[in-house]
């Protein structure tokens, strides 16, 4: 569902944008001045909420097309000017919003955010002083033409580029990369009707927004998923048993078996590891149930709309997934990226860890009224499993 929100809200945003423009000759003097103003406190919020969260990627993004738009305004009864500006804009901010998609976040204030800016800032400068050099040049001739338009060689760099983006995102699932998409599709709009700064406004104003909507998306997610394994955290839990309310449900607890041996002996990188492949697991084996990190090595499965003598089939199978599915340490020379077919017999691990996991299971019921009723008892039962030997699954 969140996949399928990440690619129709930007479609939504694009859509009342075009409906927008569309009748942009019938509003009056007033609604005018407000659109054109609009996309400057998009763009505050936009670089606000960048801050907020260290996401030097659309931060700087955001400061590209933000003054780039400037110049579009600036250089609107120059057609040498605004031709200039949209040539070159058409051309780096493709490899921009691809760079930047590919690129790690690493804050907009530390050694790599700074050379990010340093590297916008010589874009940027480098767009003035091309535009300033065409100032002398006549400037009326073509003003009446209804679109600008974008060059063979721009159009060819936003075509490898939309693809670079969406086959990440298809085979990667980063939803930024989507957004990125979205921006570009939105910014051909805006290059397209240059010299109709009406329009311009409102595709900037659209890009903004696709952003702000990203930033929220990153919101959502640093307080609902747990960053390490990927699944839902503790607070999206307590959120989803508040919204549960009377209604009947299950709560199985996990626990990896052995894990505080696993971290002391071959350390908690590899630790780590391990919890993400357990929650994958967890995962794909869970049916119609949801999976949560309750925290440390322990994992909640909620089940909510399932028949509780079904629960257990499906824990079983969660226990064995994990039991036949052992840990391969990686060896000292793996090479950094997979090796050939023919290749891949030299390339063996250090070994193997055997991961099992001990699994207690409570249903809320008229003597277990609240949730954390519930969470106790599955407890319990999870502590029954451990001292039962472990690798088992164990009801109350």
């Amino acid at each position: 569902m969140r996949r399928l929100m990440t690619i129709l809200a930007p479609l939504i945003v694009l859509l009342v944008a075009w409906a927008l423009a569309s009748k942009s000759e019938f509003y009056g003097d007033a609604v005018q001045s407000l659109i054109k103003v609009v996309p400057y406190i998009i763009a505050l919020l936009a670089l606000f909420m960048s801050i907020w969260y260290q996401n030097s990627n659309s931060f700087y993004l955001v400061c590209f097309i933000l003054v780039t738009y400037i110049f579009i305004v600036v250089s609107q009864k120059s057609l040498p000017m605004l031709t200039e500006v949209v040539t070159m804009v058409s051309i780096l901010l493709p490899v921009n919003a691809l760079w930047l998609g590919f690129s790690k976040e690493r804050g907009i204030l530390s050694s790599y955010g700074r050379k990010k800016a340093l590297v916008i800032s010589v874009q940027l400068i480098w767009i003035f002083v091309n535009m300033m050099s065409k100032s002398g040049i006549p400037a009326n001739a073509g003003m009446d033409e209804r679109f600008v338009g974008i060059k063979i060689p721009a159009v060819v760099v936003y075509i490898i580029s939309v693809g670079l983006l969406l086959s990440c995102y298809i085979l990667k699932n980063i939803n930024m990369n989507i957004i990125y998409v979205a921006v570009l599709i939105t910014s051909v709009l805006s290059l397209y009707f240059a010299n109709r700064i009406l329009l311009v406004s409102i595709f900037t104003s659209a890009i903004f927004v696709i952003v702000v909507i990203a930033l929220f998306d990153v919101s959502y997610s640093l307080a609902f998923y747990d960053t390490l394994t990927g699944v839902y955290s503790r607070r999206a839990l307590e959120q989803e048993l508040l919204k549960l309310g009377n209604k009947k449900y299950a709560i199985a607890m996990v626990d990896l078996d052995h894990f505080k041996h696993i971290n002391d002996t071959y350390g908690h990188d590899v630790g780590d590891e391990v919890l993400k492949m357990v929650a994958s697991v967890l995962a794909k084996y869970s049916g119609p149930g949801k999976v949560f990190r309750y925290g440390g090595e322990e994992f909640v499965v909620l089940f909510s709309r399932t028949n509780y003598n079904d629960i257990m089939p499906l824990l079983e199978r969660m226990r064995r997934a994990i039991e036949r599915r052992p840990f391969i340490l990686r060896a000292d020379n793996r090479p950094p990226e997979k090796p050939d077919k023919h290749k891949m017999m030299s390339s063996k691990g250090k070994g193997k860890i055997n991961i099992t996991v001990s699994i207690g299971l409570a249903q809320k019921t008229d003597m277990l009224k609240t949730c954390f009723d519930v969470i106790r008892k599955a407890d319990e039962a999870l502590y029954k499993s451990k001292n039962g030997g472990r690798n088992c699954v164990t009801k109350i």
